[in-house]
């Protein structure tokens, strides 16, 4: 079977100008209000508090203030939540940030327990929403989706946007999503022509499963699958467990140290003169200790362990798109397995049918002069016939038993004595009296003809043949209608997964390309800020103790 992505024209436009000219090409601008301010020099988006409210029951949760210049708006962790989920179906081939997962905020957290409160955790949230919406912002289709500037628009039911276009036009199989319009710059730019019928998608063209294995699998994804895997594993079971583990014993560390400056200054009581300023000095640079600990853990937390939190959810999204783009190649690899199948059953269909037509022809152009051949003649051409059987053989043996039987019986009609053929035979049919010889001959070949299982069971199929299937002819006609249509709806398909392939392709490794660059940004910055906070850290304690080291050194010997 001949490979759809080994050909010439596939390989020369998945590496043409065509291919690489969807990396840079500029989604279309919307000019809303909320496009012109986020598109501004150096704008930012800000979540600039959170406030906890009731929604009319006993429920409540938290609203958070987005700013974009001087729009405000405020919306709830849930409605993030579905703007992800709403992004994710209109671009499935774009990584869309991650958000903090709802239910392991506390995660993101590694000091004790006892100084955990709602207000530390929200304020987590606010610097991982505004991450989540500033990446938006950044990302060149992401940031210019008219979806995500009404979600910042104040006054907008978010309800009424998801219940609306292109949100409600969207097919539930994201295997579907480029069969229809996916936002509305897709809308502007996509080509009605190459779009099958609904019924031919829903009914004809194969859905693969994730675990389906490529015939040609694509090299450049291959390799970025696996990458992924290996960073995934890395971020989440090696750099974020062991900076989750270094933080809670900063916080133990933190505990100890105030408890330890609790005793210093209290010895400190206990003593005189330099002694007990000395004393009291050390027991104030533990508890600046203690104080600049704290703030390297939430420095650590807001620079470094969230960040590294979010990467490790960037791999799984990764993971998705790699998965989508795989299984569009399955499906392409599918619906071409389907055509070829297809069209060896229509060109099986049409050799039978013009071999029906064929001994159609051959019958009716012998059958009027069957009639006058003699019995010789009609013998060779029951074997010429591959399709004749035994029971014209046995019509015509009986027939030639029937003219020897006739002859011996004219014969012997003067020597065989008159039998009443009731009286020998109680169960023989009553035949008219002057019925001749001939009559009497078609009587036993037709008892004859059914006579025996083989001839019974031949008759009870040729009965149940005529009554399921009574035009076989126009059956068959009906079957080869339908496998042309298939064939037809199937070549669309092809045409038009093809093509949606080579631009998923496209769209995964330019996103991919992308997110390498900025995961390159992000970890300097991440790794200079890290650096930064223990310096901070060391400057401030350093002082501390060089005044306790000044007291110390004070006291005579």
């Amino acid at each position: 079977m001949a490979d759809f992505e080994g050909s010439a024209d596939f390989n020369a436009f998945a590496s043409g100008p065509d291919f690489e000219s969807r990396k840079q090409n500029e989604p279309i601008k919307c000019g809303c209000a909320i496009d012109r301010a986020l598109h501004r020099q150096g704008n930012y988006i800000y979540i600039t508090g959170a406030q906890k409210q009731s929604d009319g029951g006993s429920n409540s949760y938290v609203a958070y203030n987005i700013r974009v210049g001087d729009i405000e708006t405020r919306r709830r962790y849930s409605e993030f939540e579905s703007l992800r989920k709403a992004l994710i179906r209109l671009y499935p081939s774009v990584i869309v940030p991650p958000i903090p997962e709802k239910h392991s905020i506390t995660d993101y957290a590694a000091i004790q327990k006892s100084v955990k409160d709602d207000v530390v955790m929200i304020e987590k949230r606010k610097r991982m929403l505004q991450s989540f919406l500033n990446r938006i912002l950044n990302h060149g289709k992401l940031g210019s989706e008219h979806v995500f500037h009404r979600f910042l628009e104040s006054g907008v039911s978010w309800s009424e946007v998801l219940h609306s276009p292109p949100l409600s036009t969207l097919p539930k199989n994201p295997l579907h999503v480029s069969l229809a319009p996916r936002s509305t710059s897709d809308l502007q730019g996509s080509d009605s022509s190459l779009q099958p019928s609904s019924s031919s998608s829903s009914s004809l063209i194969p859905m693969p499963s994730a675990s389906h294995t490529l015939r040609n699998p694509d090299s450049r994804f291959v390799e970025s699958e696996a990458f992924t895997n290996k960073a995934a594993h890395h971020m989440s079971s090696s750099v974020d467990k062991t900076q989750r583990r270094v933080i809670r014993r900063l916080g133990e560390l933190a505990n100890d140290y105030a408890e330890l400056g609790a005793v210093y200054n209290g010895f400190s009581l206990n003593e005189t003169g330099q002694l007990a300023n000395a004393i009291e000095k050390v027991g104030q640079a533990v508890d600046s200790s203690y104080t600049m600990t704290g703030q390297l853990i939430s420095s650590l937390e807001a620079e470094f362990s969230e960040p590294i939190q979010e990467y490790a959810q960037f791999t799984q999204t990764i993971k998705q798109v790699l998965k989508y783009r795989h299984m569009k190649h399955a499906q392409v690899e599918m619906i071409f397995d389907s055509l070829e199948n297809k069209k060896l059953s229509l060109d099986s269909l049409v050799r039978i049918e013009a071999e029906a037509k064929r001994l159609e022809e051959a019958m009716n152009s012998g059958r009027p002069s069957s009639y006058n051949n003699n019995n010789g003649d009609h013998f060779e051409n029951t074997e010429a016939n591959p399709y004749s059987s035994g029971y014209d053989d046995d019509n015509q043996q009986e027939q030639n038993q029937g003219t020897s039987n006739e002859h011996e019986d004219n014969a012997n009609t003067n020597d065989q004595p008159e039998v009443d053929p009731e009286a020998e035979n109680p169960y023989a049919s009553v035949y008219p009296t002057g019925a001749g010889a001939a009559a009497l001959r078609a009587s036993r070949q037709r008892s004859k003809r059914w006579s025996g299982p083989t001839k019974i069971f031949s008759a009870v199929s040729h009965t149940l043949h005529g009554i399921i299937d009574v035009d076989p002819e126009a059956t068959r006609r009906n079957q080869i209608g339908k496998t042309k249509d298939a064939v037809a709806q199937l070549e669309q398909a092809l045409q038009v997964t093809r093509k949606e392939l080579v631009d998923v392709s496209a769209d995964t490794q330019a996103d991919l390309d992308r997110f390498q660059r900025q995961k390159i940004r992000d970890l300097r910055d991440m790794l200079i800020a890290y650096a930064k906070v223990h310096v901070k850290y060391c400057e401030k304690n350093l002082a501390s103790w060089e005044e306790a080291k000044e007291a110390v050194a004070q006291i005579p010997e």
